[in-house]
């Protein structure tokens, strides 16, 4: 039943994994039809009826523009020629050709689109968010967006993922001109869609952004601040493994990636890198993330991963890399550029499998572990396909949020796994201190079983002379000395016999022990107990679950009034492939409770831990216990397979 229900949140968690990812598609692919927005078409582009609605500014300027190879139409004005082509946007131009020749990826060319049915009277902007080429967007000839340094010296291109923008008032009319020139060194043109928005709303909501963008990535510092120092307290309960640190760094790396983010870090941590060159990073980073899943996913979701595996992605993602690195740029644009990423996602489907066929249950937390490392892979896959131009809406952040989730959540885990880790540390203390007692208890046990022993080797060894003096008495016909002989040596022997109750001898020291202590208070104990030589359940387990119930039985007995009847009973054996125990005893009416635990009243260090650990050897056996009690008995029952 367990199983069923992790294989069904998983089955969940994956469709909704691609709903996440693809609705954002599909939107782009259905932006028309949903939206009635026009498309450009040979260069024209009518926009009155989108325009109408004040709540929403905003106009994707895609669609078929005119485009002008090496010319910059506005800072560098030529004669005005012919066009080299229609071209549509968004798109590279490096799948086109111009005099039979194809277009390289780096270079610089203008874009020009005429707006028609545009009438507005208040400041408007238009800009590429997040377009790693450089780039100037002229509205009527007026700037309104530049990123980066454009030039047409390739060696002169310098881009960022921000720009800078300025307010414009559209000429009187509705027919208005947008020209957008562009260089890049390896981006190859217009790839994302342009847009054109209301000046003020786009300031307003690159100021929401911005506050949205420093909050995760406070929460992702915060998180990892958090995770690095409860990692730390694991190392030193000889948690050594190097993949949890190694991979938060990496995330923040591919945090400080992100095009919401480069801008402010590209001059402070990346050397004023080009965004345009961060890609070979941006590609190493994501591959280190994706191969670091294969040990966030043994270590906390319990599920063994071959070393061949591993070595075997390893291999995978290296040669992935390489052919990322040394293919042409112009090949890997035209041809590689959707099918590469694609291709990193073997391991992410060998994971599902390795979890959803996973023979043995998931670790505790382990289920949620593998659902929030499926934020990492929305994230990723969002990003990429927002920063490929795939996708229309606007999810720059979309990679930080799911980063900084993440690393949320696992922070929590290890929390709750520490808390685990220190809570099982300290009933293994309480349990070895425990198991001390008995052996110290059964010490005493056997000390007294020796103490009979001996005294029967004595009168063993007496024997004869015993024998020869009664058979003097009575040849003598002493028979009154022979009376009182014998009445004298029955009660110098006489000594209570220590009884058998089970043929386990590892349980009949304990419950003898327990017998002997409950007899010396004054509590009558009564044990019927058939537990074999050979047990399902280890001499040491057992220890400690009859240990446990007795000492607390016989606490509580101890606890009454003195004129209150107190006794102990304790009964075991088999019924139905089940070892059945039930120990009851009299108590004084008073429960206490944490939790819905019961919980023990003695004030030793380890209390508390009896009846928790006697519940977990019970359940590591697949078997439970049950309490129940009134105003004068309290009993306890445990059920175990006998296996």
């Amino acid at each position: 039943m367990i199983k069923s229900k992790q294989r069904l949140f998983l089955i969940i968690g994956l469709v909704l994994s691609v709903m996440i990812i693809f609705l954002p598609i599909i939107y782009t692919r259905y932006y028309h039809e949903l939206t009635g927005a026009s498309l450009a078409v040979n260069g024209t582009r009518h926009v009155s009826s989108e325009y109408k609605d004040r709540q929403n500014h905003r106009i994707h300027l895609d669609g078929q523009w005119v485009f002008y190879w090496q010319q910059l139409l506005v800072t560098e004005p030529e004669p005005l020629s012919q066009p080299d082509l229609i071209i549509n946007v968004p798109d590279k131009w490096s799948k086109y050709s111009v005099d039979g020749q194809n277009l390289p990826i780096a270079g610089y060319g203008s874009y020009r689109l005429i707006l028609t049915g545009l009438a507005y009277d208040e400041a408007v902007t238009s800009e590429i968010p997040n377009f790693g080429g450089a780039y100037r967007v002229f509205l009527d000839g007026q700037l309104a967006a530049k990123s980066g340094t454009l030039s047409k010296e390739s060696d002169r291109i310098f881009t960022v993922p921000t720009a800078e923008q300025y307010p414009v008032i559209l000429n009187d009319g509705t027919v208005h001109e947008v020209i957008i020139e562009v260089a890049t060194t390896r981006f190859s043109g217009l790839y994302m869609t342009p847009e054109l928005n209301d000046y003020q709303q786009n300031i307003r909501e690159k100021s929401n952004r911005t506050a949205i963008r420093f909050i995760l990535f406070g929460i992702a510092l915060f998180s990892f601040i958090s995770l690095l120092a409860t990692y730390a307290t694991m190392v030193r309960r000889k948690f050594k493994s190097l993949w949890l640190p190694v991979m938060i760094f990496f995330i923040l790396i591919r945090i400080m990636l992100t095009s919401e983010f480069y801008g402010f870090w590209q001059p402070l941590l990346f050397f004023n890198l080009p965004y345009e060159s961060t890609n070979e990073l941006m590609y190493f980073t994501t591959f280190v993330m994706k191969y670091l899943l294969i040990f966030l996913v043994q270590e906390q979701c319990g599920i063994h991963i071959s070393n061949r595996a591993k070595i075997g992605f390893l291999v995978y993602y290296a040669l992935l890399y390489l052919i990322f690195l040394f293919i042409p740029e112009q090949i890997y644009n035209n041809y590689l550029s959707n099918i590469l990423p694609a291709l990193t996602y073997a391991l992410d489907i060998y994971l599902f499998i390795k979890v959803y066929k996973g023979q043995t249950e998931i670790k505790k937390f382990g289920l949620i572990v593998f659902i929030s490392a499926m934020l990492v892979i929305i994230g990723l896959t969002l990003d990429s396909f927002y920063i490929s131009g795939i996708i229309y809406m606007n999810l720059s952040l979309a990679l930080l949020a799911c980063l900084s989730a993440f690393l949320l959540i696992m922070n929590w885990v290890y929390t709750l796994r520490v808390g685990d880790l220190y809570d099982d540390l300290t009933q293994t203390a309480s349990r070895l201190d425990f198991a001390k007692s008995q052996i110290t208890m059964q010490k005493q046990y056997y000390a007294a079983l020796s103490e009979q022993m001996t005294e029967v080797r004595e009168i063993k060894h007496d024997f004869r002379h015993i024998i020869g003096a009664m058979s003097r008495l009575a040849d003598e016909s002493r028979f009154a000395d022979l009376t009182s002989f014998l009445n004298e040596y029955s009660r110098k022997t006489d000594s209570e016999r220590l009884p058998v109750f089970c043929e386990n001898i590892v349980a009949n020291s304990i419950i003898g022990y327990y017998c002997l202590h409950a007899k010396e208070h004054g509590i009558l104990f009564d044990s019927r107990c058939k537990i074999d030589r050979q047990n399902a359940i280890s001499d040491s387990d057992l220890c400690i679950v009859l240990g446990n119930a007795l000492e607390n039985a016989i606490d509580a007995c101890l606890r009454m009034k003195s004129d209150d009847s107190q006794f102990v009973s304790i009964s075991m054996g088999m019924m139905n492939k089940l070892q059945l125990l039930k120990v009851k005893n009299s108590y004084s009416g008073e429960l206490e409770t944490i939790d819905g635990r019961y919980i023990s009243s003695k004030v030793e260090k380890s209390h508390g831990f009896g009846l928790r650990n006697i519940e977990k050897v019970v359940e590591s056996y697949g078997g439970f216990i049950k309490i129940e009690h009134n105003e004068n008995e309290f009993t306890l029952m445990a059920a175990i397979p006998d296996d």
